[in-house]
């Protein structure tokens, strides 16, 4: 009877926190290695007015993975992008193609299914794509989706299809929203929740993993700190989670250890998209002209972004991204000078103005390691490690507060807020690698009462 209180009292300790501790040897989750490189015609989410190559180099780098599609299999190359949502890949006559990168031709699968012909997007820069929704066979490596629902283009301008993995309501699709990818792998039984974290490695890498339903603490520094994400508001005056938009409340920079005057009082707070398949990271105008003044770089009309002395990588600067009372993610100079490789001694700077939206493409997401928890309307940030150990994955449960070692989360911001729920608490210096978000103090409360009821126990 004493063993088995005492096991009882173990197991609801237990329980009360399992909602942030999941280690097992064979977590529930899918690693998905990625590589950047030059991609022709990327899709652009901001307008592009360039033709030189400078521009053609920055803008079009991006995060490309290999999958196949159909039975039997046909392998594609597409660009991961967290700001869209559709799985997307040419046909293998498509007006885009001839294709490098590898087509989908759907009379070469036995399990392919027509669904509808309702696929059409178009970005920024008057790129587009349109053709049929189908439902095919997926796989990754070792795991595969079947009945899987995507788009095959057969008409547009960009030769390598997109890997959207965002919020189902920013589908492409004119006939409601359908299972993407994220919600597919929970739905087969592959992830717990659709949750995935991005870690893209620095500038010189040129290699990164998106980890779906885990973390992988070996590759950040300190804890996660968690971020509502804001809703946009329909014109039924409803809200929906499209995008993951957070309020960003300014952006500092430092040089030579000296704080630098940014104009962050007119357009801050302002609502931030983290986005993967942006080159670049756009700020309000008025704090990147301070930021420009700075740091000596020119905005080109030729070019179509702004420009940099090459030399300026080795200078003593950082960026401080602003979330919440001393909550920044740094990101070095080194991450915001994009090589041209022409010797004309000039290299693309990573911020670029914005009088639109604010976005913080991969010259920011490159700094930082981010969880995307579509399930729970959040994203947990921490700051990269770009010198990782051993990997220690642990597993995204189910339920509020599911991801590991996160911390400062409370209630969503309403749409257009301009203020963050984010906790004050900053990163570390240093890695941990805790297991759970448990503090010291609930660890000793709950282990001196076990103790108690023991002793009470043995009377």
């Amino acid at each position: 009877m004493k063993s088995t209180t005492l096991l009882s009292l173990a197991s609801f300790t237990q329980s009360a926190y399992s909602l942030s501790l999941h280690p097992r040897d064979e977590p529930a989750t899918l690693a998905l290695n990625f590589e950047r490189r030059q991609i022709a015609n990327r899709p652009q989410r901001k307008r592009s007015t360039a033709s030189a190559e400078l521009v053609n180099l920055a803008a079009n780098l991006g995060y490309t993975m290999n999958l196949t599609l159909g039975t039997p299999g046909q392998a594609v190359s597409v660009t991961l992008d967290t700001g869209s949502s559709d799985l997307w890949v040419n046909a293998g006559n498509s007006s885009a193609c001839p294709c490098d990168y590898g087509s989908y031709n759907s009379s070469d699968s036995s399990t392919y299914e027509f669904v509808n012909e309702d696929f059409y997007i178009q970005y920024v820069d008057n790129s587009e794509a349109a053709g049929d929704y189908v439902k095919d066979t997926l796989q990754f490596s070792n795991v595969t989706l079947t009945s899987f629902e995507f788009a095959v283009a057969y008409d547009g301008d960009n030769d390598e299809g997109v890997f959207g993995i965002g919020y189902a309501a920013d589908e492409a699709s004119l006939e409601g929203t359908y299972t993407n990818f994220p919600q597919a792998l929970v739905d087969q039984g592959v992830i717990n929740s659709a949750a995935y974290s991005l870690w893209l490695d620095d500038l010189e890498k040129g290699q990164g993993t998106i980890l779906f339903g885990g973390v992988n603490t070996a590759k950040y520094y300190g804890s996660l700190q968690t971020l509502p994400i804001i809703p946009e508001e329909t014109d039924y005056g409803t809200e929906v989670y499209a995008e993951f938009a957070v309020n960003l409340t300014a952006v500092h920079l430092e040089q030579s250890g000296k704080a630098v005057s940014v104009n962050n009082s007119a357009e801050f707070p302002t609502s931030a998209v983290l986005d993967s398949g942006t080159a670049l990271a756009y700020i309000p105008s008025s704090a990147a002209a301070s930021i420009f003044d700075a740091v000596g770089a020119e905005y080109s009309d030729v070019y179509g972004y702004a420009v940099v002395n090459c030399s300026l990588k080795n200078e003593d600067i950082t960026f401080y991204f602003e979330f919440a009372q001393s909550f920044n993610m740094t990101v070095d100079i080194s991450e915001m000078v994009i090589d041209d490789d022409d010797g004309s001694g000039y290299c693309t700077f990573g911020l670029s103005a914005s009088d639109d939206d604010t976005l913080l493409g991969d010259t920011f997401l490159r700094s930082t390691y981010v969880v995307y928890d579509l399930a729970n309307n959040e994203v947990s940030i921490a700051q990269a490690n770009f010198n990782p150990g051993t990997d220690h994955v642990l597993e995204i449960g189910t339920g509020a507060n599911a991801v590991p070692n996160a911390t400062g989360a409370t209630e969503s911001s309403s749409s257009g807020s301009k203020t963050s729920g984010a906790s004050s608490t900053g990163t570390g210096d240093s890695k941990k690698e805790s297991l759970a978000t448990v503090s010291r103090s609930q660890i000793t409360s709950l282990v001196a009462g076990l103790l108690v009821t023991g002793f009470f126990l043995t009377l």
